[in-house]
């Protein structure tokens, strides 16, 4: 008898446990099918996308780059670069260093003034003549400039006719250049054609390399270019310019696609070979880089 009871115990206990798990079931489909009429999505909360993101003015950043040949040397070549994010925009502008300007008691050309007072001194120079403050300058010396092309990516160049030196020749054709090809061609100690074809020929390659590799990169290839700057370069950036800006290069590199173009400045030369940059062009230099 204490057998057929136990057997029966065991059969309700499994009558018990279907039927609530058949109800359980009836009772998650009828939610289911009106959760939207308890809950309008009109008032959730709207989620936001990476997609809605554009970068603010606040992003904006106007950079001095310099080039020498050796390390801690006075610079050769200048360029400024203007980089808004929001405006999907680099524009670069090659500035001869015969250009003109007044520091203080100081006056003289870009090579003057960095002689005086440095790198900052030629912000300070730039800004005078030009009416442009730049908020951060990175000087390049030969070997930091071919390392950081090389860990950055190749650069397309079109060289329209031959280029012979005792040192160096460069064939008429299209290239892709590395960085010390890069650096000889940008460098090339005459074209033959005057200082604003120089301009010309470092404004187009520095476009090219900047269209050609910044595009798809991942934080930590934008992160290990950024750290390249800090270590091998002279600058007045830190690791903290970096994650302050996270968001706008994050941005660039996934929205961005042939973000950059180049101007070169008129202007003329007094007998001594200073430049003096036209009004017009410092004009239209300040409203490419949205400077009222």
């Amino acid at each position: 008898m204490s057998l057929r009871k136990s057997v029966r115990r065991r059969s309700n206990w499994y009558i018990y446990l279907l039927t609530f798990m058949i109800m359980s079931l009836i009772v998650s489909f009828v939610i289911y099918n009106i959760w939207d009429f308890l809950f309008p999505a009109e008032n959730l909360p709207a989620m936001t996308s990476s997609a809605d993101y554009r970068p603010d003015a606040s992003y904006d950043t106007t950079f001095l780059l310099m080039l020498s040949e050796n390390k801690g040397a006075v610079p050769e070549y200048y360029m400024l670069m203007s980089y808004r994010p929001g405006n999907e925009s680099i524009v670069l502008v090659p500035i001869k260093e015969s250009l003109y300007a007044e520091v203080g008691f100081s006056r003289g050309t870009l090579t003057t003034h960095y002689g005086d007072g440095g790198s900052r001194g030629v912000m300070l120079a730039i800004q005078n003549a030009l009416g442009i403050r730049t908020d951060h300058y990175i000087k390049f010396d030969k070997d930091s400039f071919i390392g950081f092309l090389d860990e950055a990516g190749f650069t397309p160049i079109n060289i329209p006719y031959d280029l012979e030196s005792e040192e160096i020749n460069f064939l008429a054709g299209s290239y892709e250049f590395a960085g010390e090809d890069l650096y000889n061609y940008i460098t090339y100690p005459d074209y033959g054609q005057g200082e604003d074809y120089r301009c010309m020929v470092q404004g187009l390659a520095v476009a090219g390399f900047i269209n050609r590799n910044s595009s798809n990169l991942t934080v930590p290839q934008l992160q290990s270019l950024f750290t390249r700057i800090l270590n091998t370069t002279d600058t007045n950036l830190d690791f903290q310019d970096f994650v302050k800006n996270q968001p706008a290069f994050v941005f660039t590199t996934q929205n961005s696609f042939n973000i950059a173009d180049y101007y070169i400045p008129i202007g003329s030369y007094d007998s001594g070979g200073s430049f003096f940059i036209s009004d017009t062009a410092a004009a239209t230099i300040r409203d490419r880089f949205g400077i009222s």
